[in-house]
């Protein structure tokens, strides 16, 4: 497979995936907007605070494997040893459900012996807490049937059930809950039941149809030490890169009151849209990529990596400029003014977040060459500086410190990847045409801050629509895109149209849901 046709899979892939994505998160500030339209701050960060700890809890019991089995699939098609895959899927799911059941009857337990005499004293949160860790096991399973059909290059499975199965029926549930007026718990409990419906259709399609012919064989040989020797180093990883997440959230729980923790969680979803594009393009380019090291082709993979972070940066940019400009202007039209307090908070993450599609595929690179470890070891240094950041700053500065923890110490671990992508594969993005765009952006966001300061400028659509022009004009003239690029990008979104015609009518054809 040459780099054009790599690339062309990728960004095609991606084309769905980035659209589903998209739906989610804005189904997902939908949800936020009926919810704290509905419930009080207060009651909005206890709920916050829950899925804080069944995210904690779910990430450990999904025990890495959801980013091993999608890599080992490919891997396995790619060296042309397809008779190991069914063993792996089994032993995944066998791995997944225990782990699962495990993980309900301990965290409750856990986490009334660790936050019992903190921050819950009043045991609100372990209240919900008790009812949400039901869904832990149906999680596990959605994550893991999306990586198995991730690993055939099924890419789409997860923007049906994630990005609109998933979302659609918590808007449904949700919107019941409030408008029959029940309490916080009646609101938890509408979001157990739609991950159990949505688990459910899942396991609807997934007995329909199968991403391989199934051989129900239980056994645990080769394949399976290998997923496990992978996959557990991606465990701390994930669980760490996690914590770093949940740490502020959690902190500001016991330093300041639920209040600053509701506003917090509003606010810090918003800078999700800055790992919209690389999330999208990353769940493609594992597999291509991992399939690439199982057929021991590497030669592309420099080149691959290169184009994508430029691609992946320069489509991202736009929404980075926009939330560092006018914080204060998306959270009072998203939220209201209640929650314009946390324009600065929006700022400091989306400057520390933006560096995860700067840097690019680096976490992805390192990830389809096998070497784990080093992923855990760098989560560790990450974690850790956020959790000293985190205990220094909060006391003193509240939810901007927090923000200010979780940028520094993911900013750092993006720095720590693509050093080790450099070193180990001698590969890294920093092209002259890459360094040209970094420029433009630069001086383009220092520009819209001082005419901020200079004129008097709202935050209106023709503000931001005079950037969006000047932006690309001045990436077509810089010729950011060489010739080449260019033929690949009309190339692709020839493609992406098709795709997305394909499966428009497919389900308009198709009766109920066969996706």
């Amino acid at each position: 497979m040459s780099v054009n046709e790599s690339v062309n899979r990728i960004v095609a892939g991606s084309g769905v995936i980035l659209t589903g994505t998209l739906i989610g998160m804005l189904l997902d500030i939908i949800i936020k907007g009926v919810l704290t339209s509905y419930l009080s701050p207060a009651d909005f960060g206890t709920y916050s605070l829950a899925l804080t700890v069944i995210s904690i809890t779910g990430a450990v019991a999904t025990l890495g494997l959801h980013e091993g089995v999608p890599r080992y699939i490919a891997y396995f098609r790619g060296r042309q040893e397809e008779h190991n895959i069914p063993e792996l899927i089994i032993s995944a799911i066998l791995m997944g459900l225990i782990a699962g059941m495990l993980a309900m009857l301990v965290s409750p337990l856990l986490f009334e012996r660790l936050a019992g005499e903190g921050f819950d004293i009043q045991g609100k949160i372990l209240s919900v807490v008790r009812i949400m860790i039901f869904a832990i096991p149906f999680t596990i399973l959605l994550n893991l049937s999306v990586a198995i059909y991730r690993g055939f290059d099924r890419t789409s499975v997860n923007m049906y059930f994630y990005n609109i199965v998933r979302p659609v029926s918590l808007l449904g549930f949700a919107s019941a809950a409030v408008f029959l007026g029940v309490s916080l718990k009646g609101v938890v409990l509408a979001d157990l039941l739609s991950m159990v419906f949505t688990f459910g259709v899942m396991s609807v399609y997934f007995i329909k149809r199968p991403p391989i012919k199934p051989e129900w064989k239980l056994k645990f040989s080769e394949p399976t030490k290998k997923l496990i020797r992978y996959s557990f180093p991606l465990l701390i990883s994930a669980t760490l890169l996690n914590l770093m997440t949940w740490t502020d959230t959690i902190m500001l729980g016991y330093f300041k009151s639920a209040e600053v923790v509701g506003v917090y969680s509003a606010v810090y979803p918003l800078v999700g849209f800055l790992t919209l594009i690389i999330s999208s393009m990353g769940f493609v380019y594992i597999p291509v990529t991992s399939k690439l090291w199982g057929e021991n082709r590497t030669e592309p993979l420099g080149s691959i990596y290169a184009i994508m972070t430029k691609w992946c940066f320069l489509l991202t940019f736009p929404v980075f400029a926009l939330m560092f400009a006018y914080p204060d202007f998306i959270l009072t039209k998203i939220y209201g003014a209640d929650y314009a307090g946390g324009a600065t908070v929006l700022r400091i993450l989306a400057l520390g977040f933006v560096t995860n599609s700067y840097f690019g595929f680096n976490y992805h690179t390192i990830m389809a060459s096998g070497d784990s470890d080093f992923l855990m070891k760098c989560s560790v240094a990450s974690a850790g500086i956020n959790a000293v950041l985190n205990f220094i700053l909060i006391p003193q500065y509240g939810m901007i410190g927090a923000a200010a923890a979780s940028s520094v110490s993911f900013s750092s671990i993006e720095v720590l990847m693509t050093l080790r992508a450099w070193r180990s594969q001698h590969m890294h993005p920093f092209t002259p045409m890459y360094r040209r765009l970094t420029l433009i952006g630069t001086l383009l966001v220092v520009g819209m801050l001082a005419a901020r300061e200079m004129l008097p400028l709202s935050g209106a659509s023709w503000e931001y629509a005079a950037f969006m022009v000047v932006y690309f004009a001045a990436i077509r003239y810089a010729k950011v895109l060489d010739e080449t690029e260019m033929d690949m990008v009309n190339g692709i979104k020839k493609t992406i149209v098709q795709n997305m015609s394909t499966l428009l009518s497919q389900a308009l054809k198709t009766p109920g849901l066969k996706l």
